[in-house]
């Protein structure tokens, strides 16, 4: 299992599992990345889309 670290829109880190994420998606506001989960939930971070998708590479 990969793991990645982002930080939440509260500035608390948090620690998601690579093999759990559907999809990323810049939020509506532009502040940020909603990830959705294989479950239906998501998480917002505080990370640009460029920046989700540089770190899911890199982790991968």
């Amino acid at each position: 299992m990969a793991f990645v670290q982002f930080t939440q829109p509260d500035d608390q880190p948090i620690v998601i599992n690579m093999d759990r994420i559907v999809t990323a998606t810049p939020l509506p506001d532009g502040q940020g990345t909603r990830i959705t989960f294989n479950n239906g939930g998501h998480q917002d971070v505080k990370q640009l889309i460029a920046d989700v998708l540089r770190q899911l590479n890199i982790s991968a």
